[in-house]
């Protein structure tokens, strides 16, 4: 009985030629249980490849659904796309593209309370999300079930990647505390051709990696520069007070979602739920914050991403960067704390921050656009009905 059928026989011809690959390496790509945590700009390269490449079981999980934004960047996707789910579509895609393997698609954000069901049997994990949070879980995780993990990251013109092993450096190693103020994509962007650069580079450790465990890819830091095209190499080693350098029957892993900011504070960790609550009442929904906005006799409409984005596109109202001396600025401007301040930004974050500093400054009435733009912009007839209502008070 042959270890191929007739129609893989045929799709993996040149890597089967391959001395590196060869009928053992493919017929173990076959067999291999893989999960993508994420299927944007990085999970769609990583998927494809993977796909194509004969990986016989592959998991895609991801909550989001298709946005226009996506579309410089996220190549699986076409305009005919925009709002249906990012992980169904992945998934259709990979098996249109390859019949002979199975893809299985979960739409939901990975979390602490699903991460087990979903991770589980995984031979090695692919993290393609755009935060922190989703990698301290993969983290955890693959600690206590011992198994590899791929983690890539870009912004901008930059990206990084690392090939985590369970006898080696874990990604706490490197980052011990959730580092601060760090922007995603949505807040300040990418070049479309970067998450496909590092997603190929997670593709090939993940392939490497699977045709052999004795990859030299492994426990590095990959630094890649997309203005210069350069790629540097770190060599990662344990955190002697790390959990996975501790004995494993006295290893107590854990996620610690606080910021390094907290921990100077004396060990007060923020998790996610906490900063959701300390916002919900400044949080409106876009359709919310049209309306309230157009039931105000003035409006202070802030717009605190960069003169450059502003200039770019705007809704209106002034800009103050969030980077710049924004209190003093907005002071300058509206000097009474009781006055109404209506704020936005592309992705909600930046207006997030900006409606902390602002209220520890005396603000009182102070409301954020959720989502920002990247969610008004969807609502298409919402968008009209502001933009005239702001044309007719110019």
């Amino acid at each position: 009985m042959s270890l191929f059928n007739a129609g893989e026989w045929q799709q993996y011809q040149r890597h089967v030629q391959l001395n590196e690959v060869g009928v053992a390496g493919q017929l173990g790509l076959k067999h291999a249980k893989v999960v993508i945590v994420g299927a944007g700009g990085l999970g769609c390269p990583v998927a494809m490849y993977l796909g194509a490449a004969g990986v016989g079981h592959i998991t895609i999980v991801d909550g989001d659904c298709i946005s226009q934004s996506n579309l410089h960047r996220q190549v699986l996707f076409s305009f005919a796309d925009i709002g249906k789910s990012k992980a169904r579509m992945v998934a259709k895609r990979l098996n249109d593209n390859n019949p002979f393997i199975t893809v299985l698609s979960a739409s939901e954000s990975l979390s602490a309370q699903n991460m087990h069901s979903l991770l589980t049997k995984a031979d090695i994990v692919l993290d393609c999300t755009d935060n922190f949070e989703a990698r301290m879980l993969i983290n955890q995780y693959c600690l206590e079930q011992a198994t590899p993990w791929i983690y890539a990251s870009v912004l901008g013109t930059n990206g990084q990647m690392a090939l985590f092993t369970p006898d080696g450096p874990c990604f706490r190693c490197v980052f011990p505390d959730i580092p601060a103020d760090i922007p995603d994509c949505n807040a300040a962007g990418v070049l479309s051709s970067l998450p496909g650069m590092l997603g190929l580079l997670q593709a090939n450790s993940c392939l490497q990696y699977l045709i052999s465990e004795q990859s030299d890819i492994a426990n590095k830091l990959y630094l890649f520069s997309g203005r210069a095209n350069e790629l540097r190499t770190i060599n990662l080693s344990q955190n002697t007070q790390c959990d996975c350098a501790q004995p494993k029957e006295k290893s107590t892993v854990s996620v610690r979602l606080g910021t390094k900011q907290d921990k100077e504070k004396g060990g007060k960790h923020t998790s996610t739920e906490s900063i959701s609550e300390c916002h919900q009442n400044t949080k409106l929904t876009a359709k919310a914050f049209v309306e309230r906005l157009m039931c105000h006799e003035a409006p202070f409409l802030l717009d605190v991403r960069s003169e450059q984005e502003h200039k770019g596109f705007n809704i209106g109202g002034i800009c103050i960067s969030l980077s710049d001396d924004l209190v003093q600025k907005v002071t300058a401007e509206y000097e009474d704390r009781t006055a109404t301040i209506f704020i936005y930004c592309q992705s909600g974050k930046r207006s997030d921050q900006a409606i902390q500093l602002l209220r520890e400054a005396g603000y009182l009435e102070l409301y954020s656009l959720d989502g920002g733009l990247s969610v008004l912009l969807e609502e298409r007839q919402l968008t009209k009905i502001l933009s005239k209502f702001l044309a007719n008070r110019a």
